[in-house]
C-alpha cells in the first residue's frame, strides 16, 4: 500500500498468515500446562469451555483469560472480539504459539460464555467516566492458596504440610481458625468464631498407617459467621508462613534487608507484613537452608578430616576448650593454594574481619598476589576475637607452611589490636609494611574538630608526600613541609611510633612491589561477604568453592593467553615503552648507561636499578630502564621479574582444590567429639554488620550554601567566600 506523507510516498508491506497456518495455544494454570490446536472456525465459548473443563474447575469458580504478545504483556480474552483480535496478533509478529493464561479469580459467579461480541454490559457503579483508567488486574502468588484446602480425601505427606497449606487457605479466604487437636497423627481444626457466633466450619485430618500421610476424614468449608473476606493483614501471616515464600529469595541473597523482604512480599503476595515478621523469617529461612548457628559447629570435627583427606598437603587445626569441648579458634589452608603460593608474588596481605553470624567471632586472613595482580587467597582462622593469642596461632601456622618454600615474604597489615606483637613473636625477620590508608586516617583523627577539614585535607596530602618519596632526600624535604603544615607537636608524637622502613618506599630495604596499601585484604573480605552471614561450617565450605571455582576460571584463562606477560603487566609495558621513546641514552660502561631528557638518571641494567629508585621499588622497569634495553639491544621480558610471565600464573593455579563429598557425613556425632558452640553473650541492641569507617573513609554529603551559593560541604555558618554585592 502507498500513500503521500509530508510530501513523500510511503510504501507499507504487510505480511499474511495464511488461515490455515497453525496455531497452537499453551494454556497454563498452577504449575501445568496443556496445549489447545486453535482455527478461526472457533469461537471464544469453545475455547473456554475447553479449558474450564481440562483444569477441572467447580461451576462457581470464576475464570479470566490473559496473554501477551510482544510490545503488550497483558492482553485480555473474554469474549469472540478478543478471540479474533488474537489471531490478528499472531499474524503480525508470525507467531506459531501462544501462552495463555488461565486465572481463577475469587467472587462472583461462572462467567456466561455465550455473550456476543458486539455488546458489553457495564456496570453502572465501576464506571467512573473516560478521565479514569481501568486498573489492570494483577495476579499473586498467594492467588492459588484458596485451592489448598478442597475435599474430603485430600492428601498430605505429614502434619507439618497440612498446618502450613491451612495457615495459608485461611488467609487467602480471610478467616481465622484454631487447633482443638494438633498432633502427628490428627489434627482437628475450628473456626475461631465457633465460640462467640457459632460457626460450623471445621476440618479433621488423620494419618494413615500405610503411608503416614494425612488425609482430610470431615470437612465443612462454609463460614456460617460473619467477616469472611480477605485483607492485606492477617494474624496467621506469620513469619513460619514467610520463610516459606522467601526461602529462595534468600538462597539467592543472603544479604536481603527486611524493608526489601516487605516490598517483595507485598508485590509478590499481596499481603502487608511487619518489620519484625520479615526479620524473623528471613532468620527462619536461613536456618532451613544452612542449618542453626550451633550444630554447625558439631560438623567441624567432620570437615576437617573431609579436607584433610581429599585435599593432600592442606592444613587445618581445630582447637577446643580441653573441659568443655567449646570452639576455640580453627586454621584452614587448603593443598592447592599452598603449593600454589610458592609461585605467586612473595608478599602476604594480612588483616582481620568480622563474621555476621549469631555468634559473631573475627575472621584473621593471608591473601596473596599473583602475576595479574590478582588476590590469591592462603589461608584463614576462624576465633572470638583480635587478640595477641589468637595473631599467634594464626601466624605460628601460617609460618609452618612458609618456611618449606624458603622464600623472604613481605607481609603488608594494618597496626591492629595484638597483630603487631604477634607478628614481632613468629615473623619477627619479616618486612612488615603498614597500611598507608590507614596511617593516614589515623593521623587524620588527630585533627578531628570543627573547622579543620581543610586542614586535615592539607595534611593528608602532605603525608602522601612523605610516604611516597622515593630517595631519603626527597622524604626529609616533604617531612619539613609536614611538619609546617600540621604542626611539630603532633605529626613528631605520630611519627616516632612508626618505624620509617615499615611505611616509607625511601627506606624499603628489598624489593617490595610498590605496595603502600592492605587493598588486597580488603577485596578479599568484600569477596566474601555472604559467606561471613553464613554459619561457621557454611562459610568455611562455601568459601572453599569459591576459591575451587576461581582457581578453575583463572586456569583456563591462562591457557588463552597468548603474550609473555600476564595482561594487566604487558598492558603496563606498553605505557612504560611510550613514555620511554622520548630518552636518549648513553653508554658509560658494561650494564651501566645515562639517560638524558630535562633530566639525567643513571640506569645499571645489570643490577636492575636506575637513579630514580622506580625500578627497585615497583619491581618493574622504569621508563629510563627501557629505553636503555632497547639501546643494548636486550630483550625486555628478560628483565622483568619472574612473577610477571604467564608460565609462573599458570604454575600458581595448577594445584586444584578438589571437591569434598558430603554424604557420609554422620547427622549427629558422639557425644565425646561433638564440638559446641563457644559462649557469647548477646550485646544490647540492634547488631551491627557493618565496620566503623575511618575519618578518612567518611562520604561527606554535598549541600547547597545559603551564603555563596556553591555546592560543597560548608553552610552559611562556616562559608569563607566574600558577600556578594547586589
Amino acid at each position: 500500500m502507498c500513500f503521500r506523507f509530508n510530501n513523500r510516498f510511503v510504501c507499507l508491506f504487510f505480511l499474511r498468515r495464511s488461515m490455515a497456518d497453525p496455531l497452537v495455544a499453551r494454556c497454563l494454570y498452577s504449575g501445568k500446562g496443556y496445549m489447545i490446536p486453535l482455527n478461526q472456525c472457533m469461537d471464544y465459548s469453545e475455547l473456554y469451555e475447553d479449558i474450564f473443563g481440562t483444569f477441572q474447575f467447580f461451576p462457581t469458580d470464576n475464570v479470566e483469560l490473559q496473554y501477551s504478545v510482544p510490545g503488550c504483556e497483558v492482553c485480555f480474552l473474554r469474549n469472540d472480539r478478543d478471540f479474533q483480535m488474537l489471531f490478528c496478533s499472531a499474524r503480525i509478529h508470525r507467531l506459531e504459539c501462544v501462552d495463555i493464561s488461565v486465572l481463577k479469580i475469587r467472587g462472583g459467579c461462572r462467567r456466561n460464555c455465550s455473550v456476543d461480541s458486539g455488546s458489553e454490559v457495564i456496570d453502572e457503579d465501576d464506571y467512573l467516566g473516560d478521565a479514569f483508567r481501568t486498573e489492570v488486574h494483577k495476579t499473586y502468588l498467594s492467588d492459588e492458596w484458596s485451592s489448598y484446602i478442597h475435599n474430603v480425601g485430600d492428601k498430605f505427606h505429614g502434619a507439618a504440610e497440612l498446618r502450613e497449606k491451612l495457615r495459608k487457605y485461611a488467609i487467602a479466604v480471610g478467616f481465622e481458625f484454631v487447633f482443638l487437636r494438633n498432633d502427628l497423627d490428627r489434627i482437628y481444626a475450628v473456626c475461631a468464631n465457633v465460640g462467640t457466633e457459632g460457626c460450623d466450619w471445621h476440618l479433621c485430618a488423620f494419618s494413615s498407617s500405610a503411608n503416614g500421610c494425612l488425609y482430610i476424614t470431615e470437612l465443612n468449608n462454609t463460614h456460617t459467621c460473619k467477616g469472611v473476606v480477605r485483607t492485606q493483614k492477617h494474624k496467621l501471616l506469620g513469619s513460619k508462613v514467610v520463610k516459606t515464600c522467601i526461602a529462595a529469595d534468600v538462597s539467592f541473597n543472603l544479604s536481603l534487608k527486611p524493608r526489601e523482604i516487605m516490598s517483595k512480599f507485598k508485590s509478590t503476595y499481596g499481603f502487608d507484613i511487619s518489620y519484625k515478621v520479615a526479620l524473623k523469617a528471613k532468620h527462619r529461612a536461613k536456618e532451613a537452608i544452612y542449618g542453626s548457628d550451633a550444630e554447625t559447629f558439631s560438623k567441624l570435627s567432620w570437615y576437617k578430616e573431609a579436607v584433610l583427606q581429599s585435599n593432600p598437603g592442606s592444613s587445618f587445626v581445630l582447637e577446643v576448650e580441653p573441659s568443655t569441648n567449646r570452639f576455640q579458634r580453627l586454621f584452614i589452608a587448603y593443598g592447592g593454594c599452598v603449593e600454589g603460593f610458592q609461585f605467586c608474588l612473595p608478599v602476604l596481605y594480612v588483616d582481620g574481619t568480622f563474621g555476621k553470624s549469631i555468634y559473631k567471632g573475627q575472621i584473621l586472613s593471608a591473601t596473596g598476589r599473583n602475576g595479574n595482580q590478582g588476590f590469591y587467597p592462603l589461608a584463614i582462622c576462624f576465633c572470638d576475637s583480635e587478640t595477641d593469642a589468637n595473631w599467634t596461632f594464626f601466624f605460628k601456622h601460617l609460618k609452618s607452611l612458609l618456611e618449606p618454600q624458603g622464600r623472604v615474604v613481605t607481609f603488608i597489615s594494618d597496626r591492629g589490636v595484638g597483630l603487631l606483637s604477634a607478628f614481632d613473636k613468629v615473623f619477627g625477620g619479616n618486612p612488615h609494611l603498614f597500611c598507608y590508608k590507614h596511617l593516614v586516617a589515623n593521623l587524620a583523627s588527630k585533627y578531628r574538630g570543627k573547622g579543620n577539614s581543610k586542614l586535615i585535607e592539607d595534611v593528608k596530602q602532605k603525608f602522601f608526600k612523605v610516604a611516597y618519596s622515593s630517595t631519603q632526600k626527597e622524604y626529609c624535604f616533604n617531612l619539613r613541609l609536614l611538619r609546617a603544615v600540621g604542626g611539630a607537636d603532633i605529626i613528631d608524637p605520630f611519627l616516632s611510633e612508626l618505624p620509617v622502613e615499615n611505611w616509607c618506599r625511601a627506606f624499603y630495604t628489598s624489593c617490595r612491589y610498590g605496595i603502600m596499601a592492605n587493598g588486597i585484604a580488603e577485596s578479599f573480605n568484600s569477596w566474601i561477604a555472604i559467606e561471613r552471614l553464613m554459619p561457621v561450617y557454611c562459610m568455611l565450605d562455601q568459601t572453599r568453592i569459591k576459591q575451587m571455582e576461581m582457581a578453575g576460571k583463572r586456569r583456563e584463562e591462562a591457557e588463552r593467553w597468548t603474550t609473555e606477560l600476564t595482561p594487566k603487566m604487558e598492558e603496563r609495558l606498553k605505557v612504560q615503552m611510550e613514555k620511554s621513546r622520548r630518552f636518549s641514552v648513553h653508554y658509560s660502561s658494561p650494564g651501566v648507561y645515562e639517560v638524558r631528557s630535562d633530566f639525567s638518571y643513571v640506569v645499571n641494567i645489570s643490577d636492575h636499578a636506575c637513579s630514580c629508585v622506580k625500578w627497585q621499588i615497583n619491581c618493574f622497569p622504569c621508563p629510563h630502564g627501557l629505553a636503555t634495553l632497547q639501546a643494548a639491544s636486550e630483550n625486555v621480558y628478560n628483565y622483568i621479574d619472574k612473577y610477571f610471565h604467564v608460565d609462573m600464573f599458570k604454575k600458581s593455579y595448577s594445584f586444584p582444590i578438589h571437591p569434598i563429598t558430603n554424604v557420609d557425613m554422620s547427622s549427629t556425632d558422639s557425644a565425646s567429639e561433638c564440638i559446641l558452640p563457644p559462649l557469647a553473650k548477646r550485646p544490647p541492641g540492634r547488631p551491627r554488620v557493618k565496620r566503623f569507617k575511618s575519618v578518612g573513609e567518611v562520604e561527606k554529603k554535598l549541600i547547597c550554601c545559603g551564603h555563596c551559593g556553591k555546592m560543597g560541604t560548608h553552610n552559611k555558618l562556616s562559608c569563607t567566600e566574600p558577600l556578594v554585592q547586589q
